[in-house]
């Protein structure tokens, strides 16, 4: 039997206060947290998983993104590693077919398979593990999948950047602040209400972010001399060149006009270093439709201790100014430039920040 307050909240009114919770969030992370959490208590399962399909070149992996347990012991026993679509019959199926996959598993309990539809085919999977797979939960899973989808696309229209499709200005604001908080914290203190398991990466979790802001080079000179619209698709061109070098879970951003910035997942400086320069070289060598040949100029950070987001662009950027006017279609990262003595650094006095 259902507990208490799974059938207190499986109500009309209970499924409407449950969706107007979800609908509230601003936040992807809190919303598939909320969703997971809220499913948990409407229907009797033991486990609600969320999987984010990650697109590569062996055919997809499904990347948990959120967790709720009955008991911790019923929890994923690996996280933070993507599962390859391959490797199971049942997300193959669902990712394919886009149609709910069910099938009993041991001491009566079933397994469902969910897909979770995006404006380009399914985009995630939810899983559960019940032992009562009934219409009525199926129709409820449904729909909250379908409520879902919908505003996540709305969220999508509202964070991306209309030309060129990359995470837009107002959202790196939201994020940037998100990831400093992040480094606020101890590394082991998660902060999840209990059943509930962080869906991060806990490998390289001692490894700092990094931002960088990436300048294309003489891009008034492109407009001048072959129009705003060839200055538009090297715009695009550029960005779609980011989401096919960085990985899946950088973050991209246009932060305006010709300015772009990518936020890369924890890693080290060497892997940071090589990442944006490998970037960098690819633009050099991509042949772009009636201009030719463009470079661009890179000025990199660590970001890996709290402070204010102006502090952090503004060493970026002095490593991009650096850049600019040193040869130009170059990497520059800020600490090198200090500890070699050609940038001065910041000094800081308790709360103070003097230049």
């Amino acid at each position: 039997m259902p507990p208490l307050s799974a059938r207190k909240n499986n109500t009309p009114t209970g499924v409407l206060q449950s969706v107007a919770t979800i609908t509230c969030l601003r936040d992807r992370d809190l919303l598939a947290h909320s969703l997971v959490s809220t499913l948990s208590e409407l229907i009797h399962s033991s486990r609600v998983s969320m999987y984010r399909i990650v697109s590569n070149d062996h055919g997809g992996e499904a990347v948990l993104v959120a967790e709720a347990c009955s008991h911790p012991g019923n929890a994923s026993a690996s996280p933070e590693i993507g599962i390859p679509i391959a490797s199971r019959a049942d997300f193959s199926t669902v990712w394919h077919t886009e149609k709910e996959y069910v099938s009993p598993i041991v001491k009566n309990d079933y397994l469902s398979v969910y897909p979770i539809i995006g404006q380009h085919g399914t985009v995630g999977l939810l899983e559960t593990i019940s032992d009562a797979h009934s219409e009525m939960e199926r129709h409820l899973i449904s729909a909250f999948l379908k409520v879902y989808s919908n505003y996540q696309t709305l969220l999508d229209e509202s964070e991306t950047d209309t030309l060129t499709g990359l995470l837009n200005r107002r959202t790196f604001d939201n994020n940037i602040e998100k990831i400093i908080a992040e480094h606020a914290l101890p590394d082991d203190e998660s902060g999840s209400p209990a059943g509930q398991r962080p869906a991060r990466r806990v490998l390289g979790a001692e490894l700092p972010h990094w931002l960088a802001i990436i300048d294309i080079d003489h891009f008034k000179r492109i407009n001048d001399e072959f129009g705003h619209l060839y200055g538009d698709e090297v715009l695009i061109l550029l960005s779609r060149n980011m989401q096919r070098i960085f990985r899946q879970r950088d973050k991209l951003f246009r932060f305006g006009g010709e300015e772009f910035i990518v936020v890369l997942d924890r890693t080290s400086e060497e892997n940071a270093k090589a990442a944006l320069d490998r970037f960098r070289v690819a633009i050099e060598q991509y042949d772009f439709p009636q201009i030719g040949k463009v470079t661009i100029s890179i000025g990199f950070v660590r970001l890996d201790k709290p402070d204010v987001p102006s502090a952090i662009i503004g060493r970026a950027d002095q490593a991009l100014y650096y850049a600019k006017h040193h040869g130009r279609n170059r990497v520059c990262f800020y600490e090198d430039l200090v500890v070699a003595g050609k940038l001065s650094g910041e000094h800081y006095s308790d709360d103070l920040q003097l230049f």
